[in-house]
């Protein structure tokens, strides 16, 4: 690993938030559970790093001051398996964590869309279901829907 960066990553405490918050997704789209806190805190300690639950709330929350904990941005990058720059740096989502959830979303929209078919059997048009769907996918692409 390079030497650290004093300043820390240049991201503000939200978008990293953002960033942790899809590697968790992805995760748990691979697993198929949740990724428990404790695999990362043993992931980052057995490397010589420290993270408290409290930070890891924080951070995944998006508030408070930008992280300037540039070992812990890396070894959290190590952990979830993608570029360090991806959590230091203003840079694009890796292609396949991107496309990953694009599918869960998609997966989870149409979920939603069911569950509303089932709730509400007869009383939505086909129509409606549509406008349903369409509004689902729109959030989606904003991010909103995850």
């Amino acid at each position: 690993m390079e030497t650290g960066d004093p300043r820390g990553g240049v991201l503000d405490a939200a978008e990293l938030a953002r960033r942790i918050n899809l590697l968790l997704d992805f995760e748990e789209s691979q697993r198929g559970a949740p990724v428990p806190f404790a695999s990362i805190e043993e992931y980052v300690a057995a490397r010589g790093g420290s993270l408290s639950r409290a930070k890891w709330t924080y951070m995944l929350s998006g508030d408070g001051r930008r992280n300037r904990d540039t070992e812990l941005l890396r070894l959290l990058a190590g952990f979830f398996e993608v570029d360090e720059r991806f959590l230091l740096e203003d840079s694009d989502v890796p292609e396949r964590i991107g496309a990953q959830l694009a599918l869960v979303r998609s997966l989870r929209s149409a979920r939603v869309s069911g569950f509303a078919a089932r709730t509400f059997p007869g009383e939505l048009s086909p129509d409606a279901l549509r406008r349903i769907a369409e509004v689902l996918e729109e959030e989606s692409q904003r991010g909103s829907v995850a």
